[in-house]
């Protein structure tokens, strides 16, 4: 779940349409200096799915159990995370190996780092050798000494390209007002670009490096709003949200 903070409460949307945003923006990548995914509908598809992992969460959601707040994707109990992660890259299946990958390889970076912050997760270490394993095989790596081998250019490349559509969906959902998206791949030259995004309102965004086919994109996405801050328990959030009419959120991305 994203938890949108407004004056007059949250605005909360399913993980998943967040995904699917993404990819709706990422159809439009391809601009001066920037090319189109390769494969296209692989690359795609592991944006579109890879918070898929998510339906059975958002269906059920809980609190922060701290504050009383719907908890957002970033305050998740270790396990809950190491069983979504495992959906979310299982889900496009055997019939999509290379989408699938790309999904485990975005993932692995998150576990690793909730490695580094607690080594004895259990949960998190076997997930890394099952995401490395899954990666080998359907992308014919090695693994040498526990780690996986070399993994081709155009695959770094292609899970760059699904963080960035992650990250600029994100941003407009969350409403943020200025984002630098770093080491952006290039088709015209060796270095990478830079992206700058900037919001007035949070809704109207500006794109510096713009890489995108349009000049002018609008998107929208289903939200939900509770206007109450704090909860007891998760039952009555539940209920409360299962009340709440989805309304629309619209955006707009255009170049400087």
């Amino acid at each position: 779940m994203i938890r949108r903070d407004e004056n007059d409460g949250w605005v909360l949307i399913n993980q998943h349409d967040h995904a699917v945003l993404a990819a709706d923006i990422m159809d439009y990548w391809g601009s001066a200096g920037f090319s189109r995914p390769e494969p296209g509908d692989e690359v795609l598809l592991a944006v579109r799915e890879h918070d898929s992992g998510w339906k059975e969460w958002d269906a059920l959601p809980r609190l922060n159990r701290d504050t009383g707040k719907p908890a957002n994707f970033l305050e998740m109990e270790p396990k809950d995370q190491t069983e979504i992660w495992t959906r979310c890259y299982q889900a496009p299946g055997r019939e999509h190996p290379y989408a699938s990958s790309l999904i485990a390889l975005h993932f692995a970076r998150f576990n690793q780092k909730a490695i580094d912050k607690d080594p004895s997760d259990e949960n998190a270490v076997t997930l890394k050798r099952a995401m490395k394993r899954f990666v080998a095989q359907n992308l014919g790596i090695e693994i040498t000494n526990g780690n996986l081998g070399e993994i081709p250019e155009e695959v770094k490349i292609n899970l760059k390209l699904l963080q960035i559509g992650d990250i600029i969906s994100l941003t407009l959902c969350h409403g943020w007002k200025s984002i630098v998206i770093t080491d952006v791949p290039r088709s015209d030259s060796a270095q990478s670009a830079t992206l700058k995004m900037e919001s007035p309102d949070g809704f109207n965004f500006v794109i510096a490096s713009y890489p995108f086919s349009e000049p002018l994109l609008n998107f929208s996405i289903k939200c939900r709003k509770l206007g109450s801050k704090i909860f007891p328990d998760d039952a009555e959030y539940r209920d409360k949200l299962s009340r709440a009419e989805y309304e629309t959120l619209d955006f707009t991305i255009r170049k400087v």
